[in-house]
């Protein structure tokens, strides 16, 4: 049997929270484990009950979304956090990104979309398009050509093969995706990946990509 993985809600509407949890009702890997209609009850229930996953709407009255994201990725334990919104606002997705969102859903998406991205997110990947990522990515870092990429690496300890796993993070790809390019099983890839968060001190491979261009990691 499946291991079934903890999700909180947070949405300041009852009716999408009602909505959202019907779809999650539908999946018997999935327990809903609490709701929350702002930022503040938001962080106390992600503390008190520790979910692996959490849905946070991206705009909110108060503390809105993005706000909350920061203040939980950078708790003690933070989990993972899907953004939901109502438009395909570019502008606040990529913010979203940029502060460690794992991935987002629009309002309108099918109960489908919706447990594939979950189940993609709980499995360690990044439910975001490429486009997206790579244009989140897109930072001004220091240059500094007299350093080699590899020598960038080791100020992290990055091994090669740590630094390979991290670029194709960077591009968006999923572990069975980095696998495949590098001629590696998925179990090694996912190794390589917490390796890499941990190294990095990061929270999710998210922020490993974002520190990783703003120190100029992948400058040439």
């Amino acid at each position: 049997m499946r291991e079934r993985r903890r999700v909180l809600l947070v949405d300041d509407h009852e009716m999408a929270r009602r909505g959202l949890g019907a779809m999650l009702a539908t999946a018997d890997w999935i327990e809903l484990v609490g709701e929350a209609a702002d930022c503040e009850s938001a962080v106390a229930a992600a503390t008190t009950l520790a979910p692996d996953l959490i849905l946070l709407d991206i705009r909110m009255p108060g503390t809105d979304g993005l706000a909350c994201l920061e203040t939980i990725k950078a708790s003690a334990h933070p989990a993972a956090v899907v953004m939901v919104t109502l438009y395909d606002d570019r502008h606040y997705i990529l913010e979203a990104i940029r502060r460690g969102a794992s991935g987002y859903l629009l309002k309108d998406a099918s109960t489908d979309e919706v447990l594939n991205t979950l189940e993609l997110v709980l499995d360690g990947q990044l439910a975001i398009p490429a486009d997206l990522l790579r244009d989140a990515l897109t930072i001004p870092a220091p240059s500094d050509p007299g350093r080699s990429r590899e020598e960038r690496a080791r100020e992290f300890n990055l091994t090669p093969r740590e630094l390979d796993v991290l670029v194709h993070v960077a591009e968006g790809e999923t572990n069975k995706e980095i696998a495949r390019h590098l001629g590696i099983s998925e179990d090694t890839v996912k190794k390589h990946v917490q390796n890499v968060i941990w190294k990095m001190r990061a929270a999710d491979r998210t922020q490993a990509a974002i520190i990783a261009l703003k120190t100029g990691l992948f400058d040439s």
